[in-house]
């Protein structure tokens, strides 16, 4: 008789603090999926932002080098008198602001897959052409600059993005030799195994052991630079395989080395000129 009375109400009032204790869990699951879409859109909208950034920051750093070889052509040709050589600077002016425009262009590329932009592209080539376009800086610096790449060495990469990363090592390295006027930047590449290594060598003043550390990480800069220039050429050489890493910044022997899968291979002419890997 006592089980029949209690029973039922006892049994009805568990059912009742179930259906509570189950509708607060339910507010306060909503409660809590409403606080995560908020934060949510604010991490979504920082990050946005932050993105937004770091691609503007880095479209400047990338113009950055052809501008100021512009800068510094212009500089010259204000001052040469002599027809042949102001005519040669002017030819020089008009392919690094081409650079610079393909530069825009050429970020249309950046969704696009690997093997849509990659061939088999011969480093000596680009160093060549690397050369020229830092020759004004180097002028700048007091610096001589040495390539020593055999003929034939074939790296498998995106050919605006082989140059752009070296490029922008190099570019710091000759900022870095301008406080060591008559210093010497050598650029040397060679084939191991399956890969090819390219390694970039100055005898400036060495990298701050403050910033050894951190060399590769965004916007870490120990001048009025961007702080992005390694960041970039990291980046670049593993988008297409590569690496690129410090191996020494010691005073007067500071070098990088980047690796990027390749081969030996032959270099055809055509009639045209145009220089073909094969």
């Amino acid at each position: 008789m006592i089980v029949d009375w209690t029973a039922p109400p006892l049994a009805g009032g568990l059912v009742a603090a179930a259906f509570f204790v189950a509708q607060r869990y339910k507010r306060l699951h909503e409660a809590e999926r409403a606080a995560s879409r908020v934060l949510a859109e604010r991490l979504a909208g920082t990050e946005r932002r932050q993105a937004i950034w770091v691609v503007a920051a880095a479209i400047a750093h990338d113009l950055k080098n052809p501008l100021h070889n512009v800068q510094l052509l212009l500089e010259e040709a204000s001052d040469e008198t002599d027809p042949a050589r102001r005519s040669e600077l002017l030819a020089r002016l008009r392919d690094n602001t081409d650079r610079a425009a393909a530069r825009l262009s050429d970020l249309a590329r950046a969704g696009r897959a690997p093997d849509e932009v990659e061939r088999f592209v011969d480093l000596s080539v680009v160093l060549e052409d690397l050369l020229a376009r830092l020759a004004s800086a180097a002028r700048e610096s007091g610096a001589q600059v040495v390539i020593d790449c055999p003929r034939g060495l074939l790296v498998r990469a995106d050919p605006l993005a082989l140059s752009s990363a070296v490029e922008n090592v190099a570019a710091n390295a000759l900022d870095a030799l301008r406080k060591v006027r008559g210093g010497r930047l050598s650029l040397s590449a060679r084939q191991s195994g399956e890969m090819v290594q390219l390694t970039v060598e100055d005898d400036g003043p060495g990298i701050p052991p403050e910033l050894r550390e951190r060399l590769f990480t965004p916007f870490s800069s120990g001048g009025t630079g961007t702080g992005l220039g390694l960041t970039i050429a990291r980046a670049l050489a593993r988008a297409g395989g590569g690496e690129l890493v410090c191996v020494a910044a010691e005073p007067r022997y500071t070098v990088f080395r980047f690796t990027f899968p390749g081969r030996m291979g032959r270099l055809t002419v055509t009639a045209n000129g145009e220089r073909i890997a094969s």
